[in-house]
């Protein structure tokens, strides 16, 4: 039984640092993720300053930029949304885990009563 308990156990530590891994490289693509989506707001406005303010040239080739970085926009938002969805299942296995790893603790303890 104990034996088991050992194999489960190393089982769950493995899934636990596997999981641990995940989400701190999801961390870590949601961050640069993040860090696109402002980089390219931040040109949108600069773009949006040309299309009201600038020449009819200045405008037109501001309104072809702002195409380009509204299709970006779109595609980062759709990484966002991807990752926060991975994310969310990493934790879930996470808690998971840590339930896992609750219950051995206390059947471990069950056993040193006895």
């Amino acid at each position: 039984m104990l034996e088991e308990t050992e194999m489960s156990t190393e089982k769950i530590m493995y899934r636990m640092e596997s999981t641990l891994n995940n989400l701190e490289q999801m961390s870590f693509d949601t961050i640069n993720t993040t860090d696109q989506l402002v980089t390219f707001l931040g040109k949108a406005r600069e773009y949006n300053a040309i299309m009201r303010t600038g020449s009819e040239e200045e405008r037109m080739e501001a309104s072809k930029v702002m195409g380009v970085i509204l299709d970006e926009l779109l595609n980062i938002s759709f990484k966002i949304n991807n990752l926060s969805h991975q994310l969310e299942r990493e934790t879930v296995y996470q808690r998971d885990t840590a339930e896992s790893m609750c219950q051995i603790i206390d059947f471990l303890y069950s056993i040193a009563d006895i």
